[in-house]
């Protein structure tokens, strides 16, 4: 009895230490930087791996698997790759994340016929790990 009495009052221990505020990788948030700052290094130097803050501007409502970071003149949108999800109630909340850089293609949908099709090139972020602020 004794000993199952120390497991769980080990067991809750644990439990209560745990980093709620996280989700997927660990996010270091002493070499975080602003999305824009990250952005703008992305665009010069080609360097995609960062941690990066950020206010986040819409959450997908569906399922929650994608959000993105409002840069005022514009957006990054931030996905997981399905391997997590975040609250949907995140928009104009600081939140940090970590991943890197890339560049998504999006087609027109619109075309009518193939020699129409455009297409263009969005820069989004792969997270790998959040944290809420």
């Amino acid at each position: 009895m004794r000993n199952t009495f120390i497991t769980l009052t080990a067991a809750l221990g644990i439990l209560s230490c745990g980093d709620f505020n996280q989700i997927g990788d660990a996010v270091d948030t002493q070499k975080a930087i602003s999305i824009k700052e990250a952005l703008k290094e992305y665009q010069t130097n080609g360097h995609t791996a960062y941690t990066v803050f950020g206010r986040v501007k819409e959450v997908c409502q569906a399922e929650g698997c994608w959000f993105s970071y409002d840069l005022h003149d514009r957006t990054i949108v931030v996905d997981f790759n399905d391997k997590f999800t975040v609250p949907k109630g995140l928009s104009k909340k600081d939140l940090y994340s970590v991943g890197r850089f890339y560049q998504d293609t999006t087609w027109n949908d619109d075309a009518t016929d193939s020699s129409a099709a455009t297409f263009s090139l969005n820069t989004k972020f792969l997270a790998t790990g959040v944290r809420f602020k």
